[in-house]
């Protein structure tokens, strides 16, 4: 079977939680993201990258210019959490749901009484060793400790910037919380111990719903589809499988009507081909003539409108390269509208140098984007590093 997966871990001292896999609810026409090998992105959109432009990619790509642009004045703001807010009563679950930005894809996503995490990242790099590789221009807003009892840990993929990260927060957790029974949805990827029957694997369509039996609450996560890539060497390139992922919050009879959230991980949405002049890459004029990921308005269609969404839109220059697997902010806004999103809030981005824009960049230019689109640009914003948004059927709030 072609699985994916993420993590989730329970209280069992304080409540029994209880996670079980059900049939797809949201079903696939075709499993064409496997080709008896490895996985794959089915779709023009995702025009493959030849191997030999990788000596292109070091003699252009200039980290060093990115990182000079990092000064108090370009890096994300930071606030101080409010602990009131994120760790309120779960026993008397509201119609609020709240997310808090922990740095690049790190969201603490509140609703009914869950916690979910995704994507923790709380190390100094994004490396193999905590020596060298990527490190970290701003710090986590808290320590992994400070957080409340999570429920799920949510994974997009394996590279080392989600998914080794997550591995180390998901031990690190175990520890924290050693009382907690422990259940792991897992990328195949060693994640958790092989075998372990803790673990769960999801393929794009898939889902699985967690009840709170002190509560009687239970949300359904779906693995949905995104367009990346995974692998951390050459022999293990696309290997396991990445995705998307959909939160929905049920009621009694297990119907979505208390709340939905989408998170886009780490994904692409076009092609842009390495013949495109300079100025044509974000225009979108141009953009529109290329083809783009139509997983999202699939997304969208069968499990929108989305109350909120969690999209990427940082390290994607240079596009040539970078665009079939990291949005620009004009790809995150026409996927804001695809998934059918009323508000979004902007992940991947402000604190990783991977790429060759000037790290300011990417919130600037969401912000045109969403107006030469002719939205709203309160509906797709940045948060500072420890900010909070709430929103619920009545109204909305940035909380920093």
């Amino acid at each position: 079977m072609l699985k994916k997966a993420f993590t989730t871990t329970a209280a069992f001292t304080i409540m029994t939680t209880f996670a079980a896999r059900s049939a797809p609810v949201h079903a696939q026409a075709q499993k064409n993201h496997h080709d008896g090998n490895k996985f794959k992105n089915p779709w023009p959109s995702a025009a493959p990258i030849s191997l030999l432009s990788i000596p292109k990619l070091f003699m252009t790509m200039n980290l060093g210019a990115a990182e000079k642009t990092i000064t108090p004045a370009t890096m994300p703001q930071k606030v101080d959490i409010d602990w009131n807010l994120i760790k309120k009563d779960d026993k008397e679950p509201s119609d609020d749901i709240t997310a808090t930005w922990m740095g690049h894809a790190c969201v603490l996503l509140q609703l009914r009484g869950f916690n979910v995490l995704f994507d923790p990242i709380f190390s100094d790099r994004c490396s193999p060793v905590q020596f060298g590789g990527p490190k970290r221009y701003t710090e986590p807003p808290c320590q992994l400790s400070e957080l409340p009892a999570i429920d799920a840990v949510v994974i997009s993929h394996n590279q080392r910037q989600h998914h080794q990260a997550a591995g180390q927060a998901v031990s690190r957790l175990q520890i924290l919380r050693s009382s907690w029974q422990q259940r792991v949805f897992s990328l195949t990827n060693r994640l958790d111990s092989a075998g372990n029957e803790r673990v769960i694997e999801l393929d794009w369509w898939d889902n699985v719903g967690i009840v709170k039996d002190s509560t009687k609450e239970q949300i359904r996560l779906t693995c949905t589809p995104a367009q990346h890539q995974s692998g951390r060497t050459p022999f293990d390139k696309d290997k396991t499988l990445w995705s998307s992922w959909c939160v929905e919050a049920l009621d009694k009879e297990g119907n979505a009507t208390k709340g939905r959230v989408f998170f886009g991980g780490d994904t692409g949405y076009r092609s842009v081909p390495a013949s495109t002049k300079p100025e044509s890459q974000y225009d979108y004029e141009y953009l529109d003539t290329l083809p783009h990921c139509p997983a999202f308005t699939e997304i969208g269609d069968k499990i929108g409108p989305f109350d909120l969404a969690l999209i990427p839109i940082g390290a994607y220059s240079p596009r040539w390269f970078m665009s079939t697997v990291h949005c620009s902010p004009e790809d995150a806004v026409d996927l804001h509208r695809d998934v059918k999103s009323k508000r979004s809030i902007a992940i991947h981005w402000g604190t990783f140098v991977l790429t060759d824009e000037p790290v300011q960049d990417p919130p600037h230019r969401l912000e045109a984007a969403m107006k030469q689109r002719g939205l709203n640009a309160a509906d797709f914003g940045v948060l500072p590093l420890g900010g909070s948004f709430t929103t619920s059927t009545s109204s909305s709030a940035l909380n920093d």
